[in-house]
């Protein structure tokens, strides 16, 4: 791995893969496809008020060094661009975790002892776990729980999430819709060495249109999702493809219960999506290999054992992605 001099000359680098310099070899390589995108770029070096003007505001970035090309697929475009053909686009989606305490049935993070995770329950050898965790934990906190087809799933919302444009049906079609930019389904990624599955909804519905009012309607079932080949480019980790569904919280002045108060997001909707985890069963020695065993983790004198991993989401077509820092636990005595 090197950088190449981009001291403000334009650079085309290209390298063939194994494939590549196969099909090169027996005269059957075709360039029918090409992708961008902009790992490299950081937009905080624009510079819109530079002193020698305004030809010299994307100077440094311009300037910033780029690495060499690389053969492994997608291993340089992390986060590829997308082909729009709109021309004043001013809002891009993002993915973000709904953890709305309005919201029934999802998880939410831990509050303590260790904030920021969410908790998954390994009761493959025992079902007393889950429900430990319902006391160990806050209150307001809520838990996956293993293989689990109904009851807490964390809740994915994507859209434009800027106060300047409500969210409302006009915006969404005006900004979201129109511009192909409403995910369908989603990219999980997860360590395979502790997750053997993850589980995406079916038949899923979240709008606060059906109760009236406001209030959040949330509901789905829970089925495994569909393996998928991708190059993450990280070790042990698979990729499942889960459904996507319209994301139906809206606007209304009317409404007691405010839009924002129910959505993550706080402009236009796009989709939302509802995951669980699979845990590999008889998890004993990776517990003690890349996590810790025996411990009290919540000062109850009670004993887990546990594995903390990150789980990657990304959505299929616009791109927008979240990290999910999950803890998976296990009760051993106490």
């Amino acid at each position: 791995m090197a950088f190449l001099d981009n001291s403000g000359d334009i650079i085309m680098d290209a390298v063939l893969t194994d494939e590549g310099r196969k099909k090169m070899a027996n005269g059957t390589f075709r360039i029918t496809k090409f992708a961008l995108g902009d790992d490299e770029i950081d937009y905080g070096l624009y510079q819109k008020n530079h002193a020698s003007g305004s030809a010299y505001a994307d100077l440094d970035i311009l300037q910033t060094p780029a690495f060499e090309a690389f053969t492994g697929t997608e291993a340089g475009i992390n986060y590829g661009l997308l082909s729009l053909t709109a021309t004043d686009i001013l809002y891009m989606p993002v993915m973000k975790i709904n953890q709305k305490t309005a919201v029934s049935n999802i998880v939410r993070a831990a509050t303590s002892p260790t904030t920021g995770l969410f908790y998954c329950a390994d009761s493959s050898a025992d079902t007393s776990t889950n429900l430990l965790l319902s006391t160990a934990l806050a209150t307001a906190d809520k838990f996956l729980v293993s293989d689990a087809t109904a009851g807490p799933a964390i809740l994915l919302e994507t859209g434009l999430d800027t106060s300047n444009l409500a969210g409302d049906a006009t915006n969404k079609s005006t900004y979201l819709v129109s511009n192909n930019l409403v995910d369908s389904s989603f990219y999980v990624s997860y360590d395979n060495r502790f997750i053997v599955s993850v589980l995406g909804g079916r038949a899923q519905t979240f709008n606060n249109t059906d109760a009236g009012g406001g209030t959040p309607t949330l509901s789905y079932t829970l089925a495994s999702g569909t393996p998928v080949n991708t190059d993450l480019q990280l070790n042990n980790y698979s990729t499942s493809r889960i459904r996507g569904g319209n994301d139906g919280v809206v606007y209304d002045s009317a409404y007691s219960v405010d839009d924002t108060t129910v959505s993550a997001i706080a402009g236009p909707r796009a989709s939302f999506g509802v995951l669980n985890f699979t845990i590999k069963p008889s998890l004993n020695a990776e517990f003690t290999l890349y996590g810790a065993i025996s411990q009290d983790v919540f000062g109850d004198g009670k004993l887990y054992s546990y594995i903390d991993t990150t789980v990657y989401v990304k959505g299929t077509k616009t791109g927008c992605q979240v990290q999910i820092p999950l803890r998976i636990i296990k009760y051993i005595s106490g």
